[in-house]
C-alpha cells in the first residue's frame, strides 16, 4: 500500500508538472484521438509446417484485420529543443481497438498497441516557443502487440475441417508521420499517418488446441496501416 500511495504521489506531480506553464512542463504534450474504420493490419503465416508435422501438408493463411474503431493517446517529452521551431523527442502512443477479422472464418476482434517513438518535429507543437501555424513530425520505433484482447480469432481450417485460431502478442518496428495545423479555436490538431511490418520465422501460437501441431505459425508476416486524427490537450 505504501508503494502504492508513493506511485500515485509520483504520478501526480508528474502530471502537474507536465501541464503547468515553464520549466519542465513545457518539455511535454499530450494528445487524445482516433480513427473510424481506417486502421487495418494484414496477418499471414503458415501451420504445421516445422519437423514434427512433416507427415502434414502445411496450411496457409492470412487474415485482414479492420479496426473499426481505435482510440489513440499520445504522451510526448522532447529531450532536446534544437530551436523554437524544432525539437528531438520520445513519444508513447498507447491506442485500442476493436474490430473484425476478414478471412474464411471472419469474427470480432480487439487489440492493443504500444508503440515507443523517437522523433524529428519542426513547425507547430515542435516547442512551445513556436509561432508557426503548421508543422510536421516524423518518429520511428517499435511497438508491442497483444492481439486479440479476448477469445482467439479463426483464421482457417485443417484438412479435416477442425477450425484453426491464433492469439500472440510481438513487438513490430514503426514509423509515423505526423502533419499538424492549426483550427478556428486556436487548438492545434494533427492528421497522423502509421505503418507498421514485420516477418519472422515463427511465432509462439497461445490458442493452440494441439500445441505439438499448431503451437507455432511459421513465415509470421504482418503489414499494416493506420490514419488518424489527433487533437492536443496542453497546446
Amino acid at each position: 500500500m505504501k508503494r502504492l500511495i508513493q506511485f500515485v504521489l509520483c504520478l501526480t506531480i508528474l502530471s502537474t508538472s507536465a501541464f503547468a506553464k515553464g520549466g519542465i512542463g513545457d518539455k511535454f504534450f499530450f494528445q487524445l484521438g482516433g480513427t473510424i474504420g481506417a486502421d487495418v493490419i494484414n496477418m499471414s503465416g503458415t501451420f504445421c509446417k516445422d519437423a514434427m508435422a512433416s507427415n502434414i501438408d502445411p496450411i496457409e493463411f492470412s487474415s485482414l484485420n479492420v479496426n473499426f474503431a481505435t482510440v489513440s493517446f499520445v504522451g510526448r517529452v522532447n529531450f532536446l529543443e534544437i530551436s523554437n521551431n524544432s525539437s528531438l523527442s520520445l513519444a508513447f502512443r498507447p491506442a485500442f481497438s476493436f474490430g473484425r477479422a476478414m478471412n474464411d472464418l471472419g469474427g470480432n476482434s480487439s487489440m492493443i498497441r504500444l508503440p515507443l517513438t523517437l522523433g524529428f518535429n519542426s513547425g507547430a507543437s515542435a516547442t512551445v516557443a513556436t509561432r508557426a501555424k503548421t508543422g510536421f513530425s516524423f518518429d520511428l520505433g517499435a511497438e508491442y502487440i497483444k492481439y486479440p484482447l479476448g477469445n482467439a480469432v479463426d483464421v482457417c481450417r485443417n484438412e479435416g475441417g477442425q477450425v484453426l485460431n491464433m492469439k500472440m502478442g510481438w513487438i513490430q518496428p514503426v514509423a509515423v508521420v505526423g502533419v499538424k495545423f492549426f483550427g478556428k479555436k486556436y487548438l492545434c490538431k494533427e492528421l497522423n499517418f502509421k505503418a507498421c511490418f514485420m516477418s519472422m520465422n515463427s511465432i509462439d501460437n497461445k490458442s493452440a488446441i494441439d500445441n505439438n501441431l499448431y503451437g507455432t505459425i511459421s513465415d509470421w508476416q504482418s503489414v499494416g496501416l493506420m490514419v488518424s486524427f489527433l487533437q492536443y490537450l496542453n497546446y
